[in-house]
């Protein structure tokens, strides 16, 4: 056997550990993004919506408008079709979608009108999946700091709801625990930052008559 020979498989078990190594730290690599992604969760807004400015929006702009978060956590108790993304509308119309583990911020102009959130469940004794709602009256106010959280609200045989909650700084910065910030604005203004906010007065706030399960079951036979 010539000396290049053995010299080459002298090498072997080295190389191929360095090439084990590689492909360990590779794994490791993407096990760690994927962990990140599924924690962070995501938001899609729609920024076509007439009362949200875009990140387009000049600093004058957005000072003329309500600084408002949607917090959705991520929940460790699955709850089936429930756990898929919750529509959101503001005024009857779009205002984003939201999956588990995330949350958003808007920048909403002077206005006021039903939050309302959308999701689908399952009723006892129901063969389909069902689209829910529940809603609440928001008056967005100038210079103000609002914090929805997208509460899930689990009535067993009747199926999960999510609401839209007002919250303070501090309740806030507690869910976000479970929940990444999605979005340029979000990440710009992240939640855990904040010091001080001027905050909304409780008329801002409206609840509303529920939607119950009953009505639902009428408007699907």
């Amino acid at each position: 056997m010539s000396d290049a020979t053995d010299n080459r498989l002298n090498r072997g078990p080295a190389n191929g550990a360095r090439a084990g190594r590689r492909c360990v730290n590779t794994m490791l690599g993407l096990v760690m993004v994927i962990g990140v992604l599924i924690a962070s969760g995501c938001a899609s807004v729609n920024f076509n919506h007439p009362q949200v400015l875009g990140d387009g929006a000049s600093a004058e702009q957005l000072a003329q408008t309500a600084q408002v978060y949607f917090i959705r956590p991520r929940l460790l108790q699955s709850k089936g079709v429930a756990d898929g993304a919750v529509r959101i509308t503001f005024k009857g119309k779009l205002l984003l979608e939201m999956s588990e583990g995330s949350y958003a911020l808007l920048h909403i102009k002077p206005s006021k009108g039903l939050v309302k959130l959308f999701n689908k469940t399952k009723f006892a004794n129901e063969p389909g999946v069902i689209e829910v709602w529940r809603a609440r009256k928001y008056k967005f106010i100038v210079g103000k700091t609002y914090f929805i959280y997208v509460r899930q609200l689990n009535e067993e045989f009747r199926g999960v709801f999510y609401e839209p909650e007002p919250v303070k700084l501090k309740r806030a910065q507690q869910l976000i625990e479970d929940a990444g910030p999605s979005g340029s604005a979000a990440r710009r203004a992240r939640i855990d930052k904040l010091t001080k906010v001027s905050v909304p007065p409780a008329s801002a706030t409206q609840g509303i008559r529920p939607v119950l399960p009953e009505d639902v079951y009428r408007q699907v036979k």
